[in-house]
């Protein structure tokens, strides 16, 4: 095995490494909102030092790869898809700390009974899925599913939809400040959640820019301003 397999194959488990505790982080705060236990939610924040760190070394490893292996074609595209998808992981990361904290303080503020029309942690589940769908075919350089996982932001899309729409009926009726406060702290999360399913598209676009050299990124934009012309 040459030098820079060797480095291939540590990038990757690096990047396993860094990808496994995102997913622990969405997991919880998926399990807390079911539960609807706000308080667990912070826990969320009890793996930040250990993201910093696995950040830091995917960090280091591809400048490592980068600056003193000189790659070529297909490893260069992975390292640059590594990059990419590493912005979209701390992006997520970043907004579940901010959220997690945040609906912790407003949650219980809700009555529970209209809470629970709002299928917010319908939402949470479908973008946890769908982030699953898309690490997975990223890591198995799996361009064709990663080219059919935009499909899966259906699912994703009719949850916020639905979010929205009722949270829309609670809010046009008298409410204490209090209560007001923490509904608009939920649209919040909901606009989020979406936003998260957006990075998660990107990430199977860079699966496909690895493994078939094609420039995917901001296809949806694209597509939209096609339409409009």
């Amino acid at each position: 095995m040459s030098l820079i397999e060797t480095e291939i194959l540590k990038l990757q488990a690096r990047t396993r490494q860094v990808t496994t505790i995102m997913q622990k982080r969405l997991e919880l705060f998926a399990d807390a909102v079911a539960a609807e236990d706000w308080d667990r939610l912070r826990e969320v924040r009890r793996y930040q030092a250990e993201a910093l760190a696995q950040d830091m070394r995917l960090d280091r490893r591809c400048a490592r790869i980068l600056a003193l292996h000189q790659p070529v074609a297909q490893d260069l595209r992975l390292v640059l898809a590594v990059l990419r998808m590493h912005f979209y992981l701390t992006e997520i990361s970043d907004r579940l700390e901010a959220l997690s904290e945040r609906l912790a303080i407003h949650m219980p503020k809700i009555p529970p009974e209209k809470l629970r029309r709002v299928p917010f942690a319908t939402l949470v589940q479908n973008v946890r899925q769908l982030l699953s769908s898309c690490l997975e075919a990223f890591f198995q350089a799996d361009s064709q599913w990663a080219k059919r996982i935009p499909k899966e932001d259906d699912a994703v899309d009719r949850s916020y939809e639905r979010c929205i729409r009722e949270i829309y009926t609670q809010v046009t009726a008298p409410l204490s400040y209090e209560e007001s406060q923490a509904w608009v702290e939920l649209a919040i999360a909901a606009k989020t959640f979406e936003k998260i399913a957006d990075y998660a598209i990107g990430i199977a676009d860079a699966s496909i820019y690895h493994t078939e050299g094609v420039y995917y990124w901001h296809r949806s934009q694209a597509s939209q301003s096609d339409t409009s012309s």
